[in-house]
């Protein structure tokens, strides 16, 4: 048998491909194929850097009013309602004090004039002792006498009837009590220097001394007494302030006709005694203040 042998027009036949040709072709084709896959990895990696970068500075820029969601927006009205709510009335005014009171005694010497007896004249001095228990609140002792004389308005009186008015004035008093000061401030002097005060009220009860006049001589009688005070201070040093004390007394004082022979005394049953009478003893005072 013979063996098949190429015909001469085999090279032009163009259904056949030798292995040479098939190897070539795989090399080509696989070759482009890495190409093409190296590619598309760059591809990729440069679209995902370029999306991160995109994602940064949309971070970092203030997002747009048409972009804010509902949930970032602020509600104004719910900001003034918190802010004016009725919890924020009550509130504590913090104030560097100078001089301080708490926990410290002190000592004052006093004189003033009264204010409002109708028939005399003269003077008050005494003397106030106390303690602060802190800047508001104070327990007081306070001594006083009065050196009383006629006014003009008793001399005026005698000239006009013949006889001096029924009438009592003070002779000193000793009581005990409570101060309370809830003001402090500061005032400007001149715009040269800082002025620090404060005022406040006491209160208490004590006894009182008080003086009958009566033609054959005044007689002197006590009785309980309850008084209400509005004081000031100014204070220049540690140690040292100046105060002003606005003195009201309340006092159930008996009474005598002045004469006893009054037609009125000789003809009443009770005789001299006129009764007892409520007095209001005013006295305006000024002083100095030791501070311990």
């Amino acid at each position: 048998m013979d063996r098949l042998k190429p015909s001469k027009n085999a090279g032009n036949n163009k259904g056949y491909f030798g292995p040479k040709v098939l190897l070539a072709a795989s090399l080509i084709s696989f070759s482009a194929w890495g190409k093409s896959s190296k590619g598309n990895k760059v591809d990729k990696i440069e679209k995902s850097s370029l999306s991160s970068s995109k994602d940064m500075l949309s971070e970092s820029l203030p997002a747009s009013p048409d972009s804010t969601s509902d949930s970032d927006r602020i509600d104004i009205k719910k900001l003034e309602d918190k802010y004016w709510s009725a919890k924020d009335d009550d509130f504590t005014v913090v104030q560097n004090r100078r001089y301080n009171k708490a926990n410290r005694f002190y000592f004052s010497l006093m004189g003033g004039v009264p204010v409002n007896d109708p028939y005399s004249s003269g003077s008050v001095t005494g003397a106030h002792f106390g303690y602060f228990l802190n800047e508001r609140l104070g327990v007081d002792f306070e001594y006083m006498r009065g050196q009383f004389h006629e006014n003009d308005a008793s001399a005026q009186f005698d000239q006009q009837y013949g006889a001096k008015p029924n009438g009592n004035y003070f002779d000193g008093s000793q009581t005990i009590g409570i101060s309370f000061f809830p003001l402090y401030a500061k005032m400007s002097w001149l715009d040269q220097s800082i002025i620090y005060f404060d005022m406040g009220i006491s209160a208490g009860i004590g006894s009182l001394f008080y003086k009958i006049r009566k033609l054959d001589g005044d007689e002197g009688r006590g009785a309980s007494s309850y008084y209400l005070t509005v004081t000031q201070q100014i204070f220049f040093s540690t140690h040292f302030a100046l105060r002003a004390d606005f003195i009201n007394r309340w006092t159930n004082e008996g009474r005598l006709f002045y004469n006893a022979n009054d037609k009125t005394a000789l003809t009443s049953a009770n005789g001299r005694d006129m009764g007892n009478k409520t007095y209001n003893d005013t006295s305006l005072m000024f002083g100095l203040t030791y501070w311990h």
